[in-house]
This record gives structure tokens, sequence and C-alpha cells, in this order.
């Protein structure tokens, strides 16, 4: 019994010497995500190592969407400039999929994501490696049958992973800035 008045003071410190950062709440998604390369809007390959270090912000959409895509992405910008205020956007990283690749250019990319006044990364490629990417994120995207003009039927979800590329949560397309914001600052 003696022994006891030691042994919880030194339990204690070894409880709180393995506590320099508090774990976020948001469980890992394990099946969401894996290893990819794609090509960014300079031109550069982008792979799954390049979203490590930093918490990102993931979205999967076309530059020529009438609607959710535009209205999502301009979402994500105000989540962004939410961060900047606290002074933590530097820590967090928003990128934007095509899966348009015909018509998302590199060139085209480059001068349709700045309009967003957010620091986003905008990743192209070949079809199928789009394919994969899509698939290791549940992303589903039906090209419409118009030979121009066409239009995707595609799911609209948005993404939160952590400083490890894996994802913690997923958002609906009407999602809340203010939650968003708060998720990524529990990452950081």
């Amino acid at each position: 019994m003696r022994k006891l008045p030691y042994i919880l003071p030194l339990l204690l410190l070894m409880v709180l010497a393995g506590c320099d950062k508090p774990e976020s709440d948001l469980p890992i998604n394990t099946r969401l995500g894996g290893a990819f390369t794609l090509t960014d809007h300079n031109g550069e390959p982008f792979t799954q190592q390049d979203l490590k270090g930093q918490v990102s912000i993931l979205f999967f959409g076309y530059t020529h969407c009438p609607d959710i895509c535009p209205a999502v992405l301009a979402r994500v910008a105000q989540v962004y400039r939410s961060l900047e205020e606290a002074g933590q956007a530097e820590q967090v990283q928003l990128v934007f999929v095509t899966f348009d690749p015909e018509r998302d250019t590199v060139e085209h990319l480059k001068q349709y994501l700045p309009w967003f006044k957010a620091d986003i990364i905008g990743l192209t490629g070949t079809l199928p490696q789009i394919r994969q990417v899509a698939e290791q994120y549940g992303v589903v995207f039906i090209k419409g049958k118009e030979a121009e003009n066409y239009l995707f039927t595609h799911s609209d979800y948005i993404y939160l992973l952590d400083e490890q590329a894996r994802v913690r949560k997923l958002y609906p397309a009407d999602f809340s800035i203010e939650e968003v914001a708060n998720d990524a600052k529990s990452l950081l």
C-alpha cells in the first residue's frame, strides 16, 4: 500500500509525456484514399505523398459544371479564408480533382482556379488515372451523351484529409463552412 502514492504520479507523468498534441476525435476512414499520380495545374506530377504534411480539403468535379461544382469550390474557398483569418491557412491545402480531362487541361485549370481567391491545387490526368483516384475515394461520375457541352452526373462530397493523407471526414455539397474550418483546425 505504501507504493501507491509513488506509482500514481509516475503513471500520470507517463500518460502526459505521450500527450504533446491532442488527437482529433474524427475517425480515420480506412476504406477511402490510396496512392495515385496525377498532374497539377502547373504541369508537375502530383501524388498522394504531396498531400502529406498538411491538412487537405479534397474535392472532385469539373470546371464546366453549371451549378454544383463552382458553388462547392466557392464554399471551400470560404473555408480557406476563414482559416486565413485564424492564421492557419498555410497549414491547409485545397485540392480540386477534375474528372473532365478533355476540357480541364493544365492551362484551363491554371486560369480557372484563381477566380476563387484561394490557394487551390488543380489536378488532372488521363481518364484511367482519374478513374483510379475517383474509385479510391468512392467518387461516381458519368459523362452525358452530348457531343459538345456535355455535362456529368456525379457525386459531390468533399473530403477532409489529415497530415498523413488519411480521410477523416466527408461532407455533402451544402456543408457548413464553420464545421469544416473547425474540423480542419482540430487536425492541425
